[in-house]
């Protein structure tokens, strides 16, 4: 980037809210050689304005940022380009109580304005795996939404409106404070999930929910894999629990590494309760008559359980790494794919653990390799992705550069798919600065400078 633009962006945000210092450059990528070459620290819708009509005369690529924590989930490396850091946006605009609504800028992180929130006895139903640290506006670019999906539902259901500002430097209005808010196309939830793509959510009208009476968990240890899904069968079927999680036996020795080391060597299901204390007592009371080996855990034996959960990923993969791959399946198809995708693992001799949101029908595949050789996982991938595409599903791999299965999915519902998300990028991106190497679009568009 040319000094005249650097010199152009601090007089837009103030001098020390441009960095081009390689340390901070570096913290702000999702490769140690593709730098950005700048990292901007906006503190208002404006400033964020500023910016992008600047990189758009300039034709300088942007990619937003917040906490970082899902950034190498949906972008590719990118050489160069202006990272935009929206945590210096973080404040509380609006905490409406009675109409349940909170309006916040998309900086402040998740585990901050829970906490601000609870203390009315309200919270924002959105628990991604990195709640503590992840930012609001992150969540909702990524469609992060966690566990509490099954219960909850997509992120997408928890945002009323949104403030976004376009690649153009427009700043639009989505949605509003009541729910019935769309009578023309539902911006709000388009915008929702698009990586940053298609412009910088800056503030967002969330949609708040009374704090539980009563939160339980359950957890129950099995021997074999196949116990355990028939159970957490019966108990997403029955008993309509907030969260589901499944782990095989390897997932159950990483959590212990991570800090709660259950009962049983086996494979085992973490249930979460949340409601009425009635509601909740006779959903407990159910699991422990049908399976007399679960144990309740509540308060801090409770989220030291799901705090483990969270560091599952992390503490697999160490200072090493590994490969993160995401599958999504019918429910009916859940048994099916967990046994045997357990065999081709064991058969392929691969370090592998599987963790499923079971009843979302959602599995997460750790293989024990490092992104950077993926190459020697490829035929195991290839191989079960091809068994989720036969079982109606499909399967994508998370922190890796390469876009080949994503490309196969879009491709097979058809050319004119293609086609319409490259006419949409160009009707929201006309100089397509816009986050190049979000994996969302880059494999419809000309992405040569995003890859490293």
């Amino acid at each position: 980037m040319r000094q005249e633009n650097i010199n152009k962006l601090e007089k837009i945000l103030g001098a020390g809210n441009c960095q081009i210092d390689p340390d901070i450059r570096r913290q702000h990528s999702c490769s140690k050689t593709a730098l950005p070459d700048a990292v901007v620290y906006p503190e208002s819708s404006q400033q964020v304005a500023e910016v992008l009509k600047l990189a758009g005369e300039e034709g300088i690529p942007v990619v937003p940022w917040g906490a970082g924590t899902m950034a190498c989930r949906g972008l590719l490396p990118l050489a160069g380009g202006l990272l935009i850091n929206l945590t210096r946006m973080n404040k509380i605009i609006e905490y409406d109580y009675e109409n349940m609504t909170a309006y916040v800028e998309a900086g402040i992180p998740l585990g901050e304005l829970q906490k601000t929130l609870r203390t009315h006895n309200l919270y924002w139903p959105v628990e991604p795996v990195e709640p503590d640290t992840c930012t609001v506006g992150g969540c909702i670019a990524a469609g992060a939404s966690g566990p509490s999906k099954l219960g909850y539902g997509d992120v997408k259901f928890h945002i009323l409106g949104l403030e976004v500002v376009l690649p153009t430097g427009e700043i639009i209005h989505t949605g509003g404070k009541t729910v019935k808010n769309v009578q023309d196309y539902d911006n709000t939830r388009f915008l929702a999930g698009s990586w940053g793509a298609l412009g910088i959510i800056t503030k967002a009208m969330l949609k708040l929910r009374p704090v539980p009476e009563k939160e339980t968990t359950v957890f129950l240890p099995f021997k074999q894999l196949k116990e355990a899904i028939a159970a957490a069968r019966i108990i997403r079927n029955d008993t309509l629990p907030v969260a589901l999680e499944l782990l095989d036996g390897a997932a159950m020795a990483v959590l212990a590494r991570a800090g709660w080391k259950a009962d049983g060597k086996g494979p085992g299901v973490l249930v979460a309760y949340n409601g009425f204390r009635e509601q909740v007592d006779t959903q407990v009371d159910y699991v422990k008559k049908q399976f007399p080996a679960a144990t309740i855990l509540e308060g801090e034996a409770a989220a030291a359980a799901w705090q483990a959960r969270r560091q599952l990923f992390p503490v697999f993969a160490g200072a090493s790494g590994a490969i993160l791959a995401s599958v999504a399946v019918p429910f009916t198809a859940m048994e099916e794919f967990l046994t045997r995708a357990r065999d081709e693992l064991k058969q392929s001799r691969k370090g592998a653990a599987l963790a499923a949101h079971f009843g979302n029908g959602h599995v997460h595949i750790f293989l024990d390799e490092a992104p950077g050789a993926y190459a020697g996982v490829q035929e195991t991938i290839n191989r079960l992705a091809t068994l989720a595409g036969d079982l109606g599903g499909l399967l994508v791999v998370d922190n890796i550069d390469d876009l080949t299965l994503t490309r196969r999915w879009v491709e097979a519902r058809g050319k004119a798919v293609m086609e319409l998300l490259s006419r949409l990028k160009a009707a929201f991106d006309p100089q397509r600065i816009m986050a190049p190497n979000s994996k969302v679009l880059a494999y419809v568009i000309d992405n040569s400078r995003a890859v490293s």
